[in-house]
């Protein structure tokens, strides 16, 4: 028979992340995979609560689950397996779409445990041509941002420019989805420029995980980000762009020294128009984000 010490061992040569609760909820088991995906170690999460601040899962319509509908919660209720995708919380801070499995432990027909396993769930698609420039050295530097290591206002530009022309001469739709960081000049006072910095670099994270389905994610302005979506109509835009806002807004700054910061953030959304120039699409759209804005921000406008 299989040790304990064999079991642990086997699955921490997981890739997924796995841990285990008590009836109680309490978490008392952590695999490397679990560390590996969410950043938090063993010794930080067992014996804690899973609803104690932790992964935080929320649903793509960034409703709690730890505080309405944990499935862990459900298993250990009812002993059945459930599995859906959600968004949990790195230890920094941003978000990471997850593919969730949770299962029940019996002892002598008694549900005494449940167990959840969590695995990456990046939606990939092929990078468009323009985009692979990325990945040369040489370029790097030139086209990303140094902060986000996003692809930078002149690889947008660039990229724009290129989405256009197939526009016109292939008939190829495509919108964009544009951010501004709610009350940005409100955090540089209250928390200073390294603070904010982290705070950008966390979006940013949680955007190139959650939204590998985008053409193109980067950072625009100071606290501006800007996406594209190739071969999309309206109503699959505005989705997507209530999808960010929510994204961004279930984000935040995790401190260990300092409270956590918490972000929300003005969206506008357009579609490409017949006479469109990049520069005329760019600016119809942060007209949307300032409309947004004056709607008192963490809004959309598509």
């Amino acid at each position: 028979m299989l040790s304990d010490m064999n079991y642990k061992f086997i699955l921490d040569q997981l890739f997924d992340g796995v841990y285990i609760v008590d009836k109680e909820k309490r978490i008392v088991y952590w695999n490397e995979g679990a560390k590996r995906i969410s950043g938090f170690k063993s010794e930080e999460v067992v014996g804690r609560y899973c609803h104690d601040n932790i992964l935080n899962h929320v649903d793509e319509y960034g409703i709690n689950l730890c505080l309405n509908g944990c499935p862990l919660h459900q298993t250990l209720n009812d002993g059945n397996k459930r599995e859906l995708t959600v968004y949990l919380q790195h230890r920094r801070g941003h978000r990471i779409p997850v593919k969730i499995k949770s299962f029940p432990i019996y002892e002598n027909d008694e549900v005494i445990a449940s167990v959840e396993v969590f695995t990456e769930n990046f939606e990939r698609t092929k990078k468009p041509k323009s985009m692979l420039v990325l990945d040369k050295g040489a370029l790097k530097g030139v086209l990303t941002d140094e902060l986000t290591d996003l692809p930078n206002k002149r690889m947008i530009d660039h990229y724009l420019n290129s989405k256009m022309n197939d526009y016109r001469e292939l008939g190829i739709p495509f919108g964009i989805v544009m951010i501004d960081i709610d009350s940005f000049e409100e955090f540089n006072n209250t928390y200073g420029e390294a603070l904010c910095d982290r705070v950008i670099q966390m979006l940013g994270r949680t955007y190139s995980k959650a939204f590998r389905m985008a053409d193109l994610v980067g950072r625009w302005r100071e606290d501006e980000f800007i996406f594209v979506f190739s071969g999309i109509k309206h109503e699959a835009l505005k989705m997507l762009a209530e999808k960010i806002r929510m994204i961004s807004e279930n984000s935040s700054l995790r401190g260990e020294t300092f409270k956590d910061i918490e972000v929300t953030v003005s969206v506008g959304a357009t579609l490409v128009q017949q006479d469109d120039t990049a520069l005329k699409l760019t600016e119809r759209c942060y007209e949307r984000v300032k409309r947004s804005k004056g709607k008192g921000g963490n809004n959309i406008t598509a």
